[in-house]
């Protein structure tokens, strides 16, 4: 029997079957469920063996993030709130068989919903992407028309939400990414994103929030700065970051390099190629590891073009000695 159904929605079923089976929670149904729809066709056990392939390769890589998830779930009190799981979870990192300690972790972690707030390795969308009001995917830009005389153009992994009601909202929350804003209106247009907030009428700027800091550049016109109870204001070729210890001195921008996401080109001068593999992983689908502190440390020159942004692993093997090591999800080891 032949399936109809496009091949991505077959890995996302399989994905998710894979995670129900895992979580600690799957009953006798569920099983039961899951044996028909594996054997439903040809494509559906394909699928299947395809996400067995890929989380058992995966399985160093996911024992590494499993006791980051473990980590972080700490800092949330919910998670402390709820009775055996931690301990639970403590007893799957302790214990002597890789997958034991993958799949206690894992289960853990999906009882207690940080996998739904976090995925591992970005395998599968974040509740903050489903439930955004505009989003990018891994790769793709946006351009929007929001309010009157207000357009924002997004860059990939970009997350915004309308501050405001109705047809023209009078501002947006960038939860994560970078976007460029063109305001000409009437009234001041409102931007807040990591606990900062930017004013602007008539401007153009480039905000960057994709680690600890902000990073708001002004391209045309001016911009107020307001972070922690300090304000800068920023000219045309002016720049500023901001994080929760507050707004850092203005500088000059290189603005060839701020705006070269729009052009459809990376360019690295001198950069450390770990800092240049986060910004890969930003364009490319699946993820990148560099599993070499020293060769992180190598400052790099390189010129990407994104549409072919899958080659850059190879183009730093053979440039800077890595070996690469590839496996399914477009997951790639460097070392």
């Amino acid at each position: 029997m032949s399936s109809s159904k496009p091949e991505s929605v077959l890995q996302r079923q399989a994905q998710a079957w894979w995670v129900r089976l895992h979580s600690g929670q799957a009953t006798r149904a569920d099983a039961d469920a899951f044996r028909q729809w594996a054997t439903h066709s040809t494509a559906h056990a394909q699928a299947w063996r395809e996400v067995m392939r890929t989380w058992s390769a995966l399985d160093p890589l996911l024992a590494e993030e499993a006791v980051r998830q473990a980590s972080r779930a700490r800092a949330f009190p919910w998670f402390r709130a709820l009775s055996g799981t931690w301990s639970g979870l403590s007893a799957a990192l302790h214990s002597p068989g890789r997958r034991a300690f993958l799949g206690g972790a894992v289960a853990a972690s999906v009882v207690a919903g940080v996998v739904a707030v976090d995925p591992p390795l970005g395998l599968w969308p974040s509740v903050g992407e489903l439930t955004a009001d505009y989003r990018t995917a891994t790769g793709e830009q946006r351009q929007l028309a929001l309010a009157q005389g207000v357009s924002v153009r997004m860059n990939t992994q970009t997350l915004i939400n309308r501050i405001g009601a109705g047809a023209n909202p009078h501002g947006i929350a960038l939860v994560t990414g970078e976007a460029e804003v063109a305001a000409n209106g009437a009234s001041d247009f409102l931007v807040e994103s990591g606990g900062g907030r930017l004013l602007a009428r008539a401007a153009r700027f480039n905000i960057r929030h994709t680690g600890a800091q902000v990073c708001v550049t002004c391209l045309d016109g001016r911009v107020t700065v307001s972070a922690n109870g300090e304000q800068r204001s920023l000219e045309a070729g002016r720049q500023v970051t901001y994080d929760q210890q507050g707004l850092r001195e203005v500088v000059r921008a290189d603005e060839a390099s701020v705006s070269t996401w729009r052009t459809g080109v990376l360019s690295f001068d001198r950069m450390p190629l770990s800092e240049v593999i986060d910004e890969i992983n930003r364009y490319r689908p699946g993820k990148v590891f560099l599993r070499n502190d020293t060769l992180g440390r190598t400052l790099v020159r390189m010129r990407l073009n994104l549409r072919s942004i899958d080659n850059a692993p190879v183009m730093i093997r053979e440039l800077y000695g890595a070996r690469l090591r590839s496996l399914p999800g477009g997951i790639v080891v460097l070392s």
